[in-house]
């Protein structure tokens, strides 16, 4: 019997890692980041209007909406937030802005420019290559995102 090595743990928690990435939805975050609103910013911030009107699991972009005199407020505690939870479970998590748009289509085109940055900018360690299939399967994601997106722009 072969006792697993610490490099088959690594790659078993990174496995379950993106497992509970996938199961992540829109409610969780939206749950998570009205709570870092209510830390932050008490009673007062918790009037903050947010809808997470996009997220993309495989992408792991959101799209958030909010009012344009409470943007710094939700801006401030998507920084602050560290942790999204689900039930009695936590996921750690490290969240950034990409950008702030003032309408539907310019945060659609900056996820757009954001995704294809994150596709060509594709690191290969290990002296992997594009494969046709890798690239198909790769095209095929960047297609079902844009379909979410057309859907954000029309939705808003």
């Amino acid at each position: 019997r072969k006792l697993p090595s610490s490099a088959d743990n690594s790659s078993l928690s990174s496995i379950e890692t993106i497992k509970a990435i996938q199961q992540v939805n829109a409610t969780d975050i939206y749950r998570s980041l009205q709570e870092a609103i209510m830390q932050n910013f008490g009673l007062v911030g918790t009037c903050t209007s947010v809808q997470v009107r996009l997220y993309d699991p495989k992408a792991r972009l959101a799209i958030i909406k909010t009012t344009r005199d409470k943007y710094p407020q939700v801006r401030s505690c998507l920084t602050f937030l560290t942790e999204i939870k689900q039930g009695v479970d936590s996921l750690k998590v490290v969240a950034s802005t990409i950008a702030v748009s003032g309408s539907a289509r310019t945060a659609r085109n900056a996820a757009w420019d954001e995704m294809k940055k994150r596709f060509f900018a594709r690191d290969f360690s290990g002296g992997e290559q594009w494969t046709n299939m890798s690239r198909v399967a790769m095209e095929k994601e960047l297609q079902e995102l844009e379909e979410c997106l057309d859907k954000i722009d029309s939705g808003c």
